[in-house]
């Protein structure tokens, strides 16, 4: 069982090591060392499997809302989101199958394109929804 405890300990810490989103097998590693250790005691399989749940368990229970703060990631806003609900103008049709327009905001002349893809008119007044990489998301403003 050495070599194995061995190789949960390692399997874990490359797992944390390489997940984009940290705090997520660590817990195991602590396990596996309780485990590792209670191996080289000379305490039997079966206790060491259920000290390795436990202490991975524990670990998680006591330290998982800790490590919930210390990740928390938020969005930031770009400048470019503070074009959304903003009002703008089809400036030209790009491509009518793709539907895809250019739209002038604030000055700003930006490619956009309608949640359907339907192509909008030259001069249609547009709000704008949101922003998909450097694209405007548009819907036509009826009076």
């Amino acid at each position: 069982m050495l070599w194995i405890w061995i190789a949960v300990i390692v399997i874990s810490c490359l797992l944390e090591w390489f997940t984009p989103v940290q705090l997520v097998s660590i817990w195991a590693v602590l396990g596996g060392i309780a485990a590792l250790a209670l191996e080289l005691c000379g305490v039997d399989m079966t206790v060491q499997i259920i000290v390795f749940f436990v202490v991975t368990i524990l670990a998680v229970i006591l330290t998982r809302p800790l490590a919930k703060k210390l990740t928390k990631f938020s969005f930031t806003p770009t400048n470019s989101d503070q074009n959304i609900g903003k009002i703008g103008q089809v400036t030209k049709v790009v491509d009518q199958d793709l539907g895809t327009l250019r739209v002038k905001v604030e000055n700003n002349d930006w490619a956009a394109v309608t949640e359907n893809k339907t192509v909008l008119p030259v001069g249609t007044n547009v709000s704008i929804i949101r922003i998909e990489g450097v694209k405007l998301i548009v819907a036509p403003i009826s009076r």
